[in-house]
């Protein structure tokens, strides 16, 4: 037989066998993994807020979970966790945790946060979880003897009436400066002009 031939026909063989030991493409883990995906949380208030530890004022943290797709989650559990120690406060009065559950918007808040004396940076470590889902948030704050939600609202007024006070005075000053006659003319002030004259100096009468 032609070499050629009896090569061709062993490749064919070979070819035909079929190969068992090779690694095979399963397409399960690809569907498990995306079964199994992970959460994203978001940080949808209370990131680099500053409490007022006088007035015992603070903005109570609220998050946002997602899934893979960048769906809400409802029914996921989140847990709010204060420091221990240091700068920080409690929920409720004495609590360091608080759990709540999110919305159909994939929304849950702490509630009853109320700031402790000492001033400075803390952490509220915010974790999400739903069967073998999870997710952690770090969510930056600042206690203070100043400023705070109700500080700013309070600067907020003060410059709304400030504004209000320059515009009264200003409309004052237009209506002293144009004046309106019975006769219906129009009275501006004239400007008024002083020319300094020469100035002597004499001895002692």
């Amino acid at each position: 037989m032609n070499p050629r031939a009896i090569f061709a026909v062993c490749l064919a063989a070979v070819l035909a066998t079929p190969a068992t030991g090779w690694p095979q493409q399963v397409s399960g883990p690809k569907s498990n993994l995306q079964a199994a995906g992970g959460l994203k949380i978001t940080a949808i208030q209370g990131e680099g807020a500053i409490n007022n530890t006088r007035t015992k004022s603070a903005t109570p943290p609220a998050v946002e979970v997602r899934d893979d797709t960048d769906k809400p989650v409802a029914g996921v559990e989140v847990v709010f966790q204060l420091p221990a120690a240091g700068p920080g406060g409690v929920f409720n009065g004495w609590m360091r945790n608080q759990t709540a559950r999110t919305d159909e918007l994939g929304r849950a808040a702490a509630s009853g946060f109320t700031p402790n004396d000492e001033e400075g940076r803390f952490n509220i470590k915010v974790m999400a979880s739903q069967g073998n889902k999870n997710a952690t948030l770090i969510i930056g704050q600042s206690n203070s003897r100043s400023g705070g939600p109700a500080e700013a609202k309070k600067s907020s007024h003060k410059t709304m009436w400030i504004v209000l006070g320059v515009l009264a005075v200003g409309g004052i000053i237009a209506a002293v400066v144009v004046t309106h006659g019975d006769n219906g003319s129009t009275t501006t002030t004239n400007p008024v002009t002083i020319t300094p004259g020469p100035v002597g100096v004499g001895g002692p009468h």
